[in-house]
């Protein structure tokens, strides 16, 4: 396996605009060093980096019997059928044939919305390579703090594991209740051949959820601190992780860590 990134990108039709910009800031990032993009999806693009930048084509509806409540609102919403006979979002799907598809013993696995910040790159490199899966600084289009070191279900704080304890925490702490969103994460290759994501599993079906609790249980995340991206787009200032419970649940960790 050769040493380098893998960048692997999960995307669809219709987001070409922040595809594009998600792809110069690898490239300014990485410049002459050793990497690949793998896009999965279809988007509307041409691409003369072929040495660099692979499209694997993507079937996005599958078929899947579905009578969930889910699927019985989107039928109601779309007067069709279709949403108890297909599923959209299959990012599982998606990001397990990326990292099938890359040639490089480190991913970086994306969504189209995720841009790398000046000096990612020599973070990563000065960082080592000591880890399987590792999370660095993610931060919101305005520069806020977002989703990147978290806990889930810290039993102190909720006795179940469905996220009532999620938050953030210090990003010099750890606890075994960790969690890592699927926005954004690196991962060694070889460790996440072994340890794909769920295909049963589609978008909104908690997927990184139930992959982070499975491989946990495998290895110690690591948290970077020495390299950042940033959302090329701004998501929802007001949901997680500043939401009232996930402030709460943050109050409370920082207490239990100290």
């Amino acid at each position: 396996m050769k040493s380098g990134w893998s960048f692997c990108i999960v995307t669809a039709k219709g987001n070409e605009l922040l595809l594009s910009k998600a792809i110069d800031k690898i490239r300014e990032a990485l410049k002459e060093e050793a990497y690949e993009i793998v896009i999965v999806g279809n988007p509307d693009l041409n691409f003369d980096d072929v040495e660099k930048i692979k499209v694997i084509p993507f079937k996005e509806d599958f078929f899947q019997l579905s009578f969930s409540k889910n699927s019985i609102v989107r039928a109601i919403k779309t007067r069709s059928i279709k949403p108890f006979f297909y599923r959209h979002g299959a990012i599982c799907h998606k990001k397990n044939l990326a990292a099938k598809h890359a040639k490089y013993d480190k991913l970086c696995m994306m969504h189209d919305y995720v841009g790398l910040e000046t000096g990612w790159y020599e973070g990563f490199r000065d960082f080592g390579e000591n880890w399987d899966v590792a999370m660095n600084i993610i931060l919101n289009k305005d520069g806020s703090r977002h989703r990147d070191w978290m806990a889930w279900d810290h039993p102190t704080i909720t006795d179940n594991s469905n996220g009532e304890g999620a938050c953030l925490i210090p990003y010099n702490k750890y606890t075994k209740y960790m969690y890592i969103s699927g926005t954004y994460f690196c991962v060694k290759r070889e460790f996440f051949i072994n340890n794909p994501l769920n295909e049963k599993l589609f978008w909104g079906d908690a997927e990184d959820v139930e992959w982070s609790l499975r491989v946990r249980e495998k290895t110690k995340f690591k948290m970077n601190i020495n390299s950042s991206v940033k959302y090329l787009k701004l998501k929802d200032v007001n949901g997680a992780p500043n939401c009232e419970s996930w402030v709460r649940n943050r109050v409370k960790m920082e207490s239990i860590l100290k």
